[in-house]
């Protein structure tokens, strides 16, 4: 049984949390450059940020959670990361509007920074949520078995089109 994509996540953002912090210890320890070290312990807030919100979503009350009854398993943990996605692209949003209308040099690298670091954890939970549907793709597209390329596909596609409208249900 695979795990929540979120909890996936969080483990990743664990692990990179951990080896900023060691990275602004040996940092600190050289004396090297101090916005260098600023730019790492912006980076570990980032982070932080978001493995909370990933801990407020899945600690949610399960009541909340299931809205309609027989609501599966796999569309609560779509639902969860479609609202993950969602508040962090906001957040994206907001930062480039800060960022356009910024004229203070540090304050748009913090700025960029942040923005960088969203993306990236935007970029691993899609790999999580679609890497071995994809790599699956290649592999049999490699292979030349493209009539298990196309079923693969179409897989893929159905859990597009059901968040897509796990996404519209959240909205509305």
């Amino acid at each position: 049984m695979s795990k929540h994509k979120l909890i996936e996540l969080r483990k990743i953002i664990e692990e990179r949390t951990g080896s900023l912090k060691e990275e602004v210890e040996i940092a600190t320890n050289v004396k090297r450059n101090p916005l260098y070290i600023a730019d790492r312990k912006d980076e570990i807030e980032f982070v932080s940020w978001t493995a909370t919100l990933i801990d407020s979503i899945l600690n949610r009350d399960d009541a909340h959670k299931h809205i309609q009854v027989g609501t599966t398993k796999m569309r609560l943990e779509l639902a969860d990361c479609i609202e993950f996605e969602s508040i962090l692209q906001t957040r994206v949003e907001e930062l480039n509007l800060k960022l356009k209308n910024c004229d203070n040099l540090r304050e748009s690298d913090i700025l960029i920074n942040e923005i960088d670091t969203l993306e990236s954890i935007l970029g691993r939970l899609s790999d999580l949520k679609y890497g071995d549907k994809a790599q699956a793709i290649e592999i049999a597209e490699a292979n030349q078995d493209f009539q298990q390329a196309i079923r693969l596909r179409k897989r893929l596609i159905k859990l597009q089109d059901l968040e897509s409208e796990i996404s519209a249900q959240i909205q509305n």
